[in-house]
């Protein structure tokens, strides 16, 4: 090959990668700007979950931010000690969230585990990621489609609450559900 072909072949497919990339302007129509609006309804939806948990104790339902709904589960009863296997009160939670789940199939659900301090950093890491995998696994299996579920874990990165305290402890060992809208 001649040594000038090398780096405008180079170039040309720098400068294609380059237009595939690039996004598009955005438009000022009216339509464009309908169709950008959230398909979820929050209002609803919140309404939905809290009455499909009635009295579980522990669970909070909240607007994280306009775009976002929370339901934050303990997880201290939800899971043995450094384990990941759901324990049957976290199984009965999430079976009374699948029906709310799949009336709303415009909803993408994000999984996110978290831990206490205790024990070493990469092991709670590990385990919060272990743990999500495993809710995002049983919605899986009760049919929520794997395109909206996704699954991470912070491991003890975000406590709400105090570790040095048995019950912060507690508090900061949770599943948290985040609804937002499918993109």
């Amino acid at each position: 090959m001649p040594a000038f072909r090398l780096p405008f072949t180079l170039t040309l497919a720098c400068l294609l990668l380059a237009a595939c990339a690039t996004q598009p302007a955005p438009s000022s129509s009216p339509a464009a700007t309908e169709s950008a609006a959230p398909v979820a309804r929050w209002d609803s939806t919140r309404e939905s979950l809290r009455n499909a948990l009635g009295n579980v104790p522990g669970i909070i339902v909240e607007d994280l931010d306009e775009d976002v709904l929370r339901v934050r589960i303990p997880a201290t009863d939800g899971f043995a000690i450094g384990q990941s296997t759901l324990r049957p009160g976290l199984t009965d939670t999430l079976e009374r969230l699948l029906p709310v789940f799949q009336a709303h199939p415009d909803a993408a659900i994000d999984i996110v585990g978290h831990t206490d301090s205790m024990g070493n950093e990469m092991f709670n890491l590990r385990l919060s990621i272990a743990r999500a995998e495993a809710v995002m696994e049983h919605l899986r299996s009760h049919g929520i489609a794997l395109l909206r579920l996704t699954a991470d874990g912070l491991g003890e990165a975000e406590p709400i609450a105090d570790n040095a305290t048995q019950a912060g402890r507690e508090a900061n060992r949770r599943v948290e559900i985040l609804l937002r809208a499918l993109r």
